[in-house]
């Protein structure tokens, strides 16, 4: 009965998670570059198959020979397609067509993104606002005022290029960890992208489809309904077992 429980419980804590990433998706439909997230989830039980005993340089793994059938978050995964481009007619706005990011010095670290709404800072380089400062080949990219020309992913600035809009992309997106909404770091090196296709006066919207998040909550809030009646149910039989079955006349 109380494998039951567990199992009731555990299902209803993974829709709840699934509606919130649902939720979380549709609230950032309008974040330029942001990238839909998706629910995995996986049998508990195969998270705990062996357990490992250390034995001074040797570690050996001991079945547990124990399956449980409840249900769990595994992990979120971010899936990297490409969102909807819209021309903006901003000239500080940007759009990679195909794969790769833009790249953003915080002064800690480089962060990696899709989202192309940049500004210019009071000194004059491209930033992206509460993130950091834009790269280019060459490092930050100044650019004074938006009167600048751009062509061909190169920043000219009173007819002289000033830098090339550095695009990167990895081998492994496991790699990349999520730090914000739509932003990344990474333990793997980058490479940079030779001759990327980056439109000027566009920027990339979300990948978010809206209508089938609101299909997967509606779907995620009757399975949380049908638990929640089945887990009352349990309820009512483990009370009856306790307070009736077992009564002595």
């Amino acid at each position: 009965m109380s494998r039951g429980f567990y199992a009731l419980t555990s299902g209803m804590l993974t829709q709840q998670r699934k509606i919130d990433i649902s939720s979380n998706n549709i609230s950032n439909l309008n974040t330029a570059g942001y990238k839909k997230e998706q629910a995995v989830t996986t049998n508990f039980g195969s998270l705990f198959i062996n357990k490992y005993k250390q034995d001074g340089i040797n570690e050996e793994a001991v079945p547990l020979d124990n399956v449980s059938v409840i249900r769990t978050m595994a992990e979120n995964n971010t899936i990297h397609s490409q969102g909807t481009l819209e021309q903006t007619g901003r000239k500080i706005d940007f759009a990679i067509m195909g794969a790769g990011f833009f790249s953003v010095d915080n002064g800690r670290e480089i962060l990696y993104t899709r989202n192309g709404s940049f500004n210019i800072d009071n000194e004059g380089y491209l930033v992206l606002q509460g993130a950091g400062r834009v790269q280019g080949e060459y490092g930050e990219i100044y650019v004074g005022t938006d009167e600048f020309e751009f062509n061909n992913g190169i920043i000219y600035v009173d007819g002289e290029e000033a830098d090339r809009l550095a695009v990167y992309d990895f081998l492994d997106y496991n790699s990349l960890n999520k730090t914000g909404e739509g932003l990344y770091t990474s333990t793997e090196d980058p490479e940079l992208v030779e001759n990327p296709e980056v439109l000027n006066s566009t920027i990339e919207r979300s990948n978010v489809d809206v209508t089938k998040e609101m299909t997967d909550i509606m779907s995620s809030q009757r399975a949380l309904q049908t638990a929640a009646q089945a887990f009352k149910i349990y309820d009512m039989i483990q009370d009856k077992a306790v307070n009736e079955i077992g009564k002595i006349n």
